[in-house]
């Protein structure tokens, strides 16, 4: 962690600080104390007792999903050997079950990893929403809460930007910037232990020979220890790893994307260029690749320079619903 240069800290963040310096620099930051003050940061900071009483006092009884490790994978949530699945058993049950299990198991010296990862508090704690004020954020974004004891989070990004709250344990984060994604060799989109790309490196234990390009990823790294009551800005598509540790962890994050919730899953035109584009032979593939470039990211400007809006209006800036949806429509049906 010592080799790693640290995250920007600020102290006493305000939604206009936040606004104006801190989310325009486009950098992962520790907002300082940020949620100190809500109850359940005060229960951990007494015991692990204090906050599973207080988890299991407004658990709704709702079944989560609840990911077990064995011991000897050492808290990696990763694939199995023969990477045709996963090193992880999943499997439903409730908050308050899982509490108990942690609890009862918090002395042993060996033990399996528990993960309940992003779990809604609108659904499993709903009487604590009001105690998880987030004062950078609008009402509208709905809090998630992860618990579990000592695991390693693969390294992966997140389409949304993110405020993670750290409410109980130790916890590290260690980010790469966007740019590095090449030097963090991601696995398959179509197979990922949990919905989002991950990275083969692991964090831990590099293998040098098989992902030499890790060594300049690991150049680009910043640190981000956290202590209870820390919020920490992670912008969208920033690669993190976590390291979490204790009997009893929990941390409470607020995702939110400022791009329009109607659009198409910026994951489609991956899948459908790798089911076409792909295959073709390399000639096309460059075109294609040139074609991506001029009209998608605009790497010459205007693409339709002089063009009236509505002379195409996928490639407007103002798309309306109706146009939306009939492109969709469009999309569904082509082959």
């Amino acid at each position: 962690m010592s080799d790693f240069k640290s995250v920007d800290v600020y102290e006493n963040v305000t939604r206009a600080l936040f606004e104006s310096t801190i989310m325009p620099a486009g950098k992962p930051a520790i907002l300082k104390g940020l949620v100190a003050h809500w109850p359940c940061v005060r229960a951990a900071n007494e015991l692990s007792e204090a906050l599973a009483g207080y988890l299991k006092r407004f658990d709704s009884r709702k079944p989560g999903l609840v990911s077990v490790c064995a011991p000897e994978q050492n808290g990696r949530f990763f694939y199995n050997e023969a990477l045709n699945g996963f090193n992880f058993r999943n499997f439903n049950e409730t908050v308050s079950f899982a509490v108990d299990w942690l609890m009862a198991n918090r002395h042993k010296p060996v033990v399996e990893s528990v993960y309940l990862q992003a779990l809604g508090a609108d659904i499993h704690f709903p009487g604590m929403i009001s105690e998880l004020d987030m004062p950078l954020l609008g009402d509208a974004v709905t809090p998630r809460v992860w618990l579990g004891n000592t695991l390693r989070t693969q390294t992966h990004f997140d389409l949304a930007a993110n405020i993670a709250c750290h409410v109980a344990g130790e916890k590290v984060f260690t980010l790469f910037p966007p740019d590095q994604l090449a030097n963090l060799y991601p696995a398959p989109l179509d197979r990922t232990p949990a919905g989002v790309p991950i990275s083969l490196v692991s964090f831990e234990e590099p293998d040098f020979e098989r992902f030499p390009r890790f060594r300049e990823a690991l150049k680009t790294a910043v640190c981000a220890p956290l202590e209870p009551g820390d919020g920490l800005y992670i912008p969208a598509m920033w690669w993190h790893h976590v390291q979490t540790t204790g009997p009893l962890n929990m941390l409470v994050n607020y995702w939110w994307n400022e791009t329009r919730a109607d659009l198409v899953s910026p994951y489609l035109p991956i899948y459908l260029a790798a089911l076409s584009h792909k295959r073709l032979p390399p000639e096309q593939r460059k075109a294609w690749r040139d074609i991506y470039d001029y009209f998608i990211y605009e790497a010459y400007g205007d693409p339709l320079p002089g063009l009236p809006a509505e002379f195409s209006t996928m490639f407007a800036e103002d798309l309306t619903q109706a146009q939306l949806n009939q492109y969709k429509l469009q999309l569904k049906n082509m082959n």
